[in-house]
């Protein structure tokens, strides 16, 4: 059973919220980061005694990343709320028995409740061991409960502090990309229609090979999961065919008929990779890339061999 947690999917909140609200006794949950308005979200199902281990730095909170009123939810909740200076792991702890653990902070972001959210990975494991549970209640000791003098301690600090200035951040999306002439810029998969069967069996295949292949197409391209054919291949082709390292070969092509070696010739001049490979070893990326230009050019391309070599061609109308 795979119990890694993906917020890109939009399943780990979910997941989260399902995890408290089956947690026996006691939660305990470790959290640089919490926005209140999220955590409500999480623990409203939760029927257990439940212990919040954060850390405040002043910085933090004026920046929003940290609420500091997430004591007087606590408060109003019956929720023991600790501080922690040295706190920077992500861990949901269920009656010291179970742990979900991994990047996420809790917050909208964290927790892809927002468009542009962050990539996290969690994991869940069960049967903790005493060793682990042992440095999950050392943390705890360690901890500061919050009270009211300690929250109005950093009310009266958080009132001295000075604006902080606006930043902008720099725009680098006008800078070219060089990644996007680099030999893994190009696709594997030899076969377009294996590519889809390996593709919609969930990448099982008895060739290792074939496999990591499909996976290099399928991320490179970015096609979403459970496509049926006609529309996998539509999008496949739109995001080939518009790639700047095709579009740029398909001009070169388009000049003058190409045969294999002068291709070969063109793919290393023009890719950006150090060192830059060899023409053996682009022996089998221009036989992919001639059998895909043919394939899902839908005949404006074609390739034959009028001589020893293979040629590419643009069909002339």
């Amino acid at each position: 059973m795979n119990n890694m947690y993906f917020s890109e999917e939009g399943i780990f909140f979910q997941e989260l919220q399902n995890f408290f609200s089956s947690t026996g006794r006691e939660l305990l949950i470790f959290s640089p980061y919490i926005k209140t308005e999220v955590l409500e979200k999480l623990i409203k199902k939760c029927p257990s005694k439940i212990s919040i281990i954060t850390t405040w730095k002043l910085r933090d909170i004026q920046m929003g990343i940290s609420d500091i009123e997430l004591y007087t939810y606590c408060r109003k909740n019956g929720i023991f709320l600790y501080l922690h200076p040295r706190i920077h792991l992500k861990a949901f702890v269920n009656d010291y028995s179970q742990c979900v653990f991994g990047s996420a902070n809790i917050s909208r972001n964290g927790f892809a409740l927002v468009a542009d959210h962050n990539y996290e990975l969690d994991a869940k494991v069960e049967n903790l061991d005493i060793d682990t549970v042992i440095y999950f209640k050392k943390i705890l000791n360690e901890s500061t409960l919050v009270n009211e003098e300690i929250y109005q301690k950093y009310l009266d600090a958080i009132k001295d502090l000075q604006p902080l200035p606006e930043l902008e951040e720099p725009d680098i999306s006008s800078i070219p990309q060089k990644s996007e002439f680099l030999i893994s810029a190009l696709p594997m998969s030899y076969d377009v229609k294996e590519l889809f069967e390996i593709y919609s069996n969930n990448f099982e295949h008895q060739s290792q090979e074939k496999r990591e292949c499909a996976i290099h197409d399928i991320v490179l391209y970015n096609i979403p999961a459970n496509l049926e054919y006609s529309k996998f291949r539509k999008l496949l082709k739109e995001r080939f065919l518009t790639s700047k390292f095709i579009q740029k070969l398909l001009e070169f092509v388009s000049i003058e008929d190409r045969y294999f070696g002068e291709v070969k010739e063109w793919i290393q001049r023009n890719c950006e990779d150090v060192p830059i490979p060899s023409r053996r070893d682009l022996t089998g990326n221009i036989q992919v890339l001639y059998k895909w230009i043919a394939d899902l050019s839908d005949g404006e391309y074609k390739v034959d061999q009028p001589r020893h070599s293979e040629r590419l061609y643009l069909v002339k109308q």
